[in-house]
């Protein structure tokens, strides 16, 4: 039996023991966590590096020797992949948590009773003791006191309150509304009707003399607005020579 068979036989009686059906699917965050963890597989299998450890979990999901077959198969392929690379990195596996192994019905009917080491009837009384445990709803679970670790109390009381960070609130009131505050019309200058009047007979950009029977918008000679500027941002009258709006600020354009 090689190594990696050993390894599917122990998690295959792991998995029984938690009162898994056949071969699966098994996630391999509760492979690793739970059914088989390498305290676990070091106890059984004698396994002393967790390298090694990891180095099995990742040839099983890449389906080595027909053991397991993988769910998604781009999980399968990945581990695949690493495992062909002279230095496999083995990180690879906090990616494939979610992956779902399943060993095949040929492996649970040949390794289902195989030896895995000398731990395989502690395996075997822990599947027996689930096996004899009386059903959920008995009296005898029904009476009996449950009782509670501290520990997990703990656990479910920092679990219900998570900490909150405030966030940062706009200290420029006059620039930020708050959320309640109700809505008004829109200014007049974005709805009025808007007034014009040249401000000068001469074009302020080249000095053109203009047309002074009539509303000249553009120069007619360089083509340049002869409009009053106003800031884009607020609608504020601004001097063409400024660079902010004496408003709220924002930048001009050229």
């Amino acid at each position: 039996m090689t190594d990696l068979e050993r390894f599917a036989a122990a998690l295959l009686a792991q998995w029984r023991a938690e009162g898994g059906n056949n071969g699966g699917p098994i996630e391999v965050a509760a492979l690793m966590d739970r059914t088989l963890p390498y305290r676990t597989a070091r106890r059984l299998l004698g396994i002393d590096v967790s390298e090694d450890y990891e180095a099995l979990v990742m040839r099983l999901i890449a389906g080595e020797g027909g053991l397991a077959m993988t769910e998604p198969e781009e999980a399968g392929e990945m581990a695949r992949t690493t495992l062909a690379d002279k230095l496999p990195d083995l990180d690879l596996l906090k990616l494939l948590r979610t992956a779902m192994v399943t060993l095949s019905n040929e492996v649970v009917d040949r390794l289902g009773d195989a030896p895995f080491g000398g731990a395989r009837a502690e395996a075997e009384a822990k599947w027996r003791q689930l096996d004899d445990a009386p059903p959920p709803n008995g009296p005898a679970i029904a009476d009996a006191p449950v009782a509670r670790k501290p520990v997990a109390r703990k656990l479910v009381a920092r679990a219900a309150a998570p900490t909150v960070i405030p966030l940062p609130t706009a200290q420029d009131a006059t620039r930020v509304a708050p959320s309640h505050a109700p809505l008004g019309p829109p200014p007049a200058y974005l709805t009025g009707p808007t007034a014009f009047t040249a401000p000068g007979p001469a074009c302020w950009s080249c000095n053109f003399e203009l047309p002074a029977d009539r509303v000249i918008k553009y120069c007619t000679e360089c083509g340049a607005d002869q409009r009053p500027p106003t800031c884009a941002a607020c609608g504020e009258g601004v001097e063409r020579a400024w660079k902010h709006c004496a408003e709220c600020g924002a930048k001009l354009g050229g």
